[in-house]
């Protein structure tokens, strides 16, 4: 059975999701296909791993707005295609995906994940889920929390025995604990998409608080991806006085990635709201204490002061003594990495995300 993906071509999640997905797959039970769309380029660490893995893979580019030679080849790349399964990682391609399925000569399925967080949702993604709940043959949500509401909010369109709930996984192979030589130098991080939904602005206020309250500490604050904000926060920082202390290091790479979180004391995903954030997934499996914005999407990842702390979002002053608490009970920051890392070894390999994808693929074959 051949599966085509269809997927983000920038920065982001579902680029994560995919891969774990693959390198889960070690009997090579299926084949695999991915068209990588978008208004970004291609990451280079997508081309690599998709030549590194085998598979068929083409990069579509998008003109911002409506793009009808986009939509014509994306149309024509899925009917073309000899998948049997169309697995969509979002649902912004479903009446692309539809389309085609129904004017190609071999019977294709869609399989959307929904991977929004539904009260960050615009206009057009609350069409786009509509579309997906009539169109696809099986939609997957990231937890109960965001499936249930969906069911509530469209009882008429929602068909249980057609969703599924499957949490995202992650390669517990890669994402490893390290030893940081200790220094007097405090590491603190955060890697996101650097956009309007996540919150730099709030962390950055946080760490220059911080640097004002407390000048015996030594705090460096290291912050990991690109996106429309990174002019703003750049900005910002200037504005703050902490531009010598705070590192902008654009994108990384994977293994960019595990060194960048390996090397922090304390990790920080400041946001307005998440599905299933994929950042602190990896921090939790790399045993960091983390802290986090009490919001949808990271509420339902953390027991509070458990396996990590929530704090209320956009608040300055709370983020901040979160963090000056960590810094200063290295027992408390202690038991909280350690419950954080055995959660993350039970809920988030990829390996089990993969038994139960294999599971939906295979009800979508008969």
């Amino acid at each position: 059975m051949k599966i085509l993906h269809l997927l983000y071509s920038g920065l982001g999640g579902t680029g994560n999701v995919f891969f774990s997905m693959i390198k889960a797959d070690e009997n090579s039970l299926f084949e695999y296909e991915a068209i990588f769309a978008g208004v970004e380029d291609i990451r280079q660490e997508y081309i690599m791993k998709s030549n590194l893995f085998g598979f068929s893979w083409k990069y579509i580019r998008k003109k911002r707005g409506w793009d009808t030679r986009f939509s014509r080849s994306m149309v024509s790349s899925i009917t073309t295609s000899p998948s049997s399964i169309i697995l969509l990682h979002g649902s912004r391609f479903i009446l692309l995906a539809k389309i085609a399925a129904i004017f190609s000569k071999n019977k294709k399925k869609i399989l959307a994940i929904e991977t929004q967080s539904n009260h960050l949702k615009t206009k057009k993604e609350w069409v786009w889920l509509i579309l997906t709940l009539l169109l696809a043959d099986h939609i997957v949500f990231l937890t109960e929390q965001f499936k249930h509401e969906v069911g509530r909010k469209f009882p008429l369109l929602y068909r249980t025995q057609n969703c599924s709930v499957i949490n995202n996984g992650i390669d517990l192979a890669l994402f490893t604990p390290a030893i940081r030589p200790r220094t007097e130098v405090i590491l603190l991080g955060m890697q996101s998409r650097i956009v309007t939904i996540k919150d730099h602005a709030t962390l950055l206020k946080a760490f220059a608080l911080l640097q004002t309250a407390h000048p015996e500490l030594t705090l460096e604050l290291m912050i990991a991806g690109e996106g429309d904000n990174l002019p703003a926060m750049k900005e910002l920082a200037e504005e703050l006085k902490i531009s010598a202390q705070v590192q902008f290091t654009g994108l990384l790479d994977e293994p960019q990635l595990v060194g960048f979180l390996q090397s922090l004391d304390i990790y920080i995903h400041a946001s307005l709201g998440e599905t299933m954030s994929t950042a602190i997934m990896q921090a939790m499996a790399c045993k960091l204490p983390v802290i986090a914005s009490d919001v949808p999407g990271i509420s339902n990842m953390i027991t509070n002061k458990v396996t990590g702390i929530l704090v209320p979002v956009q608040n300055t002053k709370a983020l901040a003594h979160a963090i000056y608490s960590l810094i200063t009970d290295a027992q408390k920051a202690g038991l909280i990495k350690e419950a954080a890392f055995n959660f993350a070894q039970s809920y988030y390999s990829n390996t089990t995300m993969f038994a139960k994808y294999k599971a939906v693929f295979e009800q979508l074959k008969t």
